[in-house]
């Protein structure tokens, strides 16, 4: 995802007048003429976040654009959850984000011109959830409510929040379970999977849009998702 959100910004051009920071993605980003700068981090560590942030800022000297988009599936029988593996579910899909949006509210309020966007990449599993997935259900659901309060807190620092609930989309959830590239799949009854650039091009349109405007919400999924849309 991060990767099509690179692609998705030099394209839109809005990258002409933005220095960008993504952990796995610096070489494509220069050949394309941008500036980049890769850093790995464990989201988990506290620390690892604090770091990542000051070292965009010392680089770039502000920071304008934040995607939360790191997360994990779940897939568990409820009576079989243990508390290390709904603790890791939190830790990458509520917690991490948590941290990557406090440390950029602290650097968008202080820089000038001051504000920002924070992008949270939610999933349709926060209106539809999907059977034996408890954990991953929560934290989506949970995404929702911290983009609610961004939103809010955010307005008198003039940072604008949002979030994207995707359908099913290629990743490595669905390249484990032997979909490798977007659209139908080879066997008869398999459904159409989106690209990740699909979902890019609403995280650049909502961090495009004017500072006074903010589209809060985007639910984007394959038009055949019955198990979204349907009945029976």
């Amino acid at each position: 995802m991060s990767q099509s959100c690179s692609r998705a910004t030099r394209r839109s051009g809005r990258s002409r007048s933005r220095k960008v920071g993504y952990v796995h993605n610096g070489p494509f980003i220069k050949a394309k003429g941008g500036e980049a700068l890769p850093l790995p981090a464990d989201l988990t560590k506290e620390d690892a976040i604090i770091a990542l942030f000051k070292k965009t800022v010392e680089t770039f000297g502000r920071l304008d654009v934040l995607v939360n988009n790191a997360g994990i599936a779940t897939h568990r029988n409820t009576e079989d959850i243990t508390l290390d593996y709904w603790n890791e579910a939190l830790a990458i899909n509520i917690t991490a984000p948590f941290l990557c949006a406090r440390e950029a509210v602290r650097i968008m309020k202080a820089q000038q011109p001051r504000g920002g966007r924070i992008v949270n990449i939610g999933s349709v599993s926060a209106k539809t959830p999907r059977p034996d997935s408890l954990p991953y259900t929560v934290t989506k659901f949970g995404l929702q409510g911290m983009t609610h309060q961004l939103t809010m807190d955010g307005r008198k620092h003039n940072i604008v929040s949002s979030i994207i609930h995707p359908g099913a989309t290629l990743s490595s959830f669905s390249t484990r379970r032997g979909r490798t590239k977007a659209g139908y799949g080879e066997k008869p009854g398999d459904d159409y999977i989106m690209a990740a650039e699909d979902v890019a091009k609403v995280a650049v349109l909502m961090a495009a849009l004017p500072e006074e405007v903010n589209l809060y919400e985007a639910t984007i999924l394959p038009n055949s998702m019955r198990s979204f849309i349907g009945r029976g």
